[in-house]
């Protein structure tokens, strides 16, 4: 009986930002970088179940995985999660059917131009061996840090803010409007679908679940724009069979949807200039409505 070693790539959830880069199964993550590569086993990721905790410093997510060697022959693997390039993930812990599993630290740097700094690559890395026919539940759970929307950032949900801003400039800015600028703060995260279709075969069952106290009154923007079901605490996606080729991303905010309503149209009452107001109520009771219906695909 042969057995062969594989380096993999495991890429769970990690903020979409700037500083961020997807990432697809490698034979060699060490040494490949971010670069996607072909299948090189046939270990299937046969279910996943990820629950991220949106949080404005850090989301703690679990992620429940069952991984099958579908040969008949044995699998070698190291497994790779990127964190990041400083300390966007932390505390991150894994078990292997309830057995936590000793992990190690590494840090890849990748030359992609001559003329430039490597790029810097963080990772947690562990030894995983399936025996043929093998199946394993894996269990990852970690934080992760989300991404700050600055005023440098235009997203989805903050498009108005600048001519918010502008038809409200100068020393008489009434309270109304300054209450609704200073509560346009918003935050992204995500989960990476993509690396899911490096393993072998479709993923039979993938959900992942966003939490929040405010549910999905604090959600300001997600993608996928539809196919997502609301509950009072959670917004949850379900797919099935699928190599996926998109990711999940959502932007949140601390306050309710409902109490930003009310405080729009408060400002609206409050000033004369007021059509980045009038857009950016529409936005949001457009985003409400959508919520509650489970499709959201006019505000993608």
């Amino acid at each position: 009986m042969n057995t062969y070693p594989i380096r993999f790539l495991l890429m769970f959830a990690m903020l979409f930002a700037p500083i961020s880069s997807l990432a697809d199964v490698a034979p060699d993550p060490l040494s490949k970088g971010m670069t996607p590569t072909r299948k090189d086993s046939r270990v299937q990721m046969v279910s996943q179940e990820v629950v991220i905790h949106l949080d404005r410093k850090w989301c703690r997510v679990e992620a429940d995985f069952v991984l099958q060697n579908r040969s008949r022959s044995a699998a070698i693997m190291e497994t790779g999660f990127p964190t990041g390039y400083k300390d966007e993930v932390r505390d991150l812990r894994v078990w292997r059917n309830g057995k936590e599993v000793k992990t190690k630290s590494a840090v890849e740097h990748e030359i992609q131009e001559s003329d430039k700094e490597a790029a810097v690559y963080h990772w947690t890395l562990w030894n995983m061996r399936f025996a043929p026919g093998e199946k394993v539940a894996l269990k990852v759970s970690y934080l992760v840090k989300p991404r700050k929307n600055h005023d440098y950032l235009i997203t989805p949900y903050r498009q108005f803010l600048g001519q918010i801003e502008e038809e409200a400039a100068g020393p008489a800015a009434a309270p109304e409007v300054v209450r609704v600028i200073d509560g346009m703060t918003s935050y992204s995260t995500g989960y990476i679908m993509v690396t899911g279709a490096e393993w072998h075969g479709p993923i039979t069952d993938a959900t992942v679940t966003f939490l929040h106290p405010h549910g999905a009154a604090a959600v300001r923007w997600l993608s996928p724009a539809a196919n997502f079901t609301v509950s009072p605490s959670a917004i949850e996606y379900r797919f099935a069979n699928i190599e996926p080729d998109f990711d999940v991303e959502v932007e949140f905010s601390e306050q309710p949807l409902p109490v930003e309503i009310a405080l729009v149209k408060q400002a609206i009452g409050a000033t004369k200039q007021s059509q980045g107001l009038v857009n950016h109520l529409h936005y949001l009771e457009v985003m409400q409505a959508c919520l509650a219906a489970g499709n959201c695909g006019q505000s993608d």
